[in-house]
């Protein structure tokens, strides 16, 4: 239970019940904050049951190849980290049917996976041009990381800010807001990473989980700017 308490960061007075009430408070723990969160498909039987399917696509990609086989397999190969692989048959699938929006995206995480950053570019540009509402957001946050990732923060900004406008998004707050601390404007950063904080105040319980590993990230960086030598704000 401590394992899981300082992977997953949830309130502190969990370590203290888990500490001093000892097997009564790591089983309170259990069923509060592990069991909500756990995937009931064991992973054993998931990537059993993913290499059954992919040994029957590759067969069906070899023999009589089609869009639909090829972006499948993608996924599959990206999602067992050989994202070269993953590349090369969304290429394959796009070859066939250039607007297919899911082997675009895919493409432009195993791009992002592998540092190819322009390409993720690229796709995720492609992406917004055939359907600019698919995956709207995942997209977007892409987009930002690979602008960043290319040096080009006024671009990775803009993109922030436009996914800002339409909802508070914690990982938008936060790559906005490191990207205003790295410009000097710490004050506005600050207000962002407190907001990532203070908004979970009123969420409930599962989305509070989800929002931890930013909400830690948040007050580390305030941490940091609290330590760095004040600058005009």
């Amino acid at each position: 239970m401590i394992v899981h308490f300082f992977r997953n960061r949830p309130e502190g007075y969990w370590f203290y019940v888990i500490i001093f009430l000892g097997p009564i408070g790591a089983v309170v723990y259990f069923f509060v904050e592990v069991l909500p969160g756990l995937n009931w498909k064991m992973p054993v039987f998931e990537r059993w049951e993913r290499g059954r399917r992919k040994e029957w696509l590759e067969k069906l990609v070899s023999e009589s190849p089609s869009q639909e086989a090829l972006c499948e397999l993608a996924w599959i190969r990206g999602k067992d980290g050989d994202h070269v692989r993953a590349i090369e048959l969304f290429g394959e699938a796009l070859r066939r049917d250039p607007e297919d929006l899911e082997s675009l995206y895919g493409r432009s995480l195993s791009a992002m996976e592998t540092r190819a950053f322009a390409s993720a570019v690229k796709d995720l540009t492609a992406l917004a041009q055939v359907d600019p509402h698919y995956r709207l957001q995942e997209g977007n946050l892409t987009l930002a990381e690979a602008y960043e990732e290319l040096g080009e923060p006024d671009k990775a900004a803009r993109v922030y800010r436009s996914i800002l406008k339409r909802s508070q998004v914690s990982q938008a707050l936060f790559g906005l807001g490191r990207l205003l601390a790295n410009q000097g404007e710490i004050g506005r950063a600050r207000e962002m990473m407190q907001e990532i904080i203070l908004k979970q105040a009123g969420m409930p319980r599962y989305l509070r989980r989800r929002e931890r590993p930013w909400v830690w990230r948040a007050r580390r960086f305030l941490k940091m700017l609290s330590a760095e030598p004040k600058n005009a704000e």
